[in-house]
């Protein structure tokens, strides 16, 4: 009964989308600017992906997090992050590998 009212709860509150925070000093930050180049260059594999991305300025110094349909961090960097990590970290996780099974079956 528990694990069920934990699982309910967990639908309640389920993002839409998965999200990208991005934080850099402003839009002119060098790592901010190529990653959203790398994140630009492919908006199909982004949008299959269901990510939303947000960016924060102001910051002290470039981060990246990413945050699961379930609402938990998954990654967080000060690094830039490349397309094909991104994507085997998505495709991974086990609400993902739903999606793409339900999709097979369309």
């Amino acid at each position: 009964m528990k694990m069920l009212l934990v699982v309910l709860i967990s639908l309640l509150f389920q993002r839409p989308a998965r999200v990208l925070d991005i934080y850099a000093l402003n839009r002119n930050d060098p790592d901010y600017v190529n990653q959203m180049r790398r994140l630009g260059s492919d908006p199909k594999g982004l949008k299959e992906r269901d990510i939303t991305i947000k960016t924060y300025f102001h910051h002290p110094g470039f981060r990246i997090t990413l945050t699961g349909k379930d609402g938990g961090q998954k990654y967080s960097s000060d690094k830039i992050l490349e397309l094909s990590k991104l994507y085997a970290l998505i495709d991974a996780m086990p609400m993902r590998r739903e999606e793409m099974a339900k999709r097979k079956l369309q």
